[in-house]
């Protein structure tokens, strides 16, 4: 795997969009495979690609190997997700004959009001946000982070919310 160009970010100027190179021989093979572990992907097998969210971040991985990343912090970052992508396809490819491809995978978009009804509701600040609908609405962007609100993980009261909204993020594709 390699990075191959780094350009500024449109969306955000400080952040970067990234062209990199993963190596998997058979990627093309495996493609619609690793479209089915990869939380909320859209493949498209006519053009070779899938498209997904990590977060915020856009990622599009095309059948000759090439990823193309927005909204991405740095190059270490980026280096760290074509690793991700080349294990993720190594484990389809050992799992191919256990995936199910007439399955159609479930799509989870979530919205603020999604991450808000399992905060605390409290609009304690704590976390930096006059608000936890303003929290909700950042931790969407990746400018929060979960462990972000204090509340969540060190009151009794909110642990089934907390990994409620856990599990909820992490199958719609965002890191925890």
């Amino acid at each position: 795997m390699k990075i191959l160009e780094i350009l500024p970010c449109i969306a955000d100027p400080k952040k970067i969009r990234v062209i990199g190179k993963i190596d998997f021989e058979r990627l093309n093979e495996v493609m619609p495979y690793l479209a089915q572990l990869i939380p909320n992907a859209s493949y498209n097998e006519k053009n070779g690609w899938i498209s997904f969210k990590k977060g915020y971040r856009i990622i599009t991985i095309h059948r000759d190997g090439y990823v193309a990343m927005t909204q991405i912090r740095d190059e270490s970052e980026a280096l760290e997700i074509l690793k991700e992508i080349e294990d993720k396809a190594k484990e389809a490819w050992e799992k191919r004959d256990k995936i199910d491809l007439t399955k159609q995978t479930k799509r989870v978009v979530l919205t603020p009001l999604d991450v808000y009804n399992y905060l605390p509701k409290t609009n304690c600040k704590i976390c930096g946000e006059q608000t936890c609908m303003a929290f909700a609405v950042k931790l969407l962007n990746g400018e929060r982070n979960l462990k972000d609100c204090k509340p969540l993980f060190t009151e009794k009261d909110y642990t089934n919310k907390r990994e409620i909204l856990t599990n909820m993020l992490i199958v719609a594709g965002y890191d925890i």
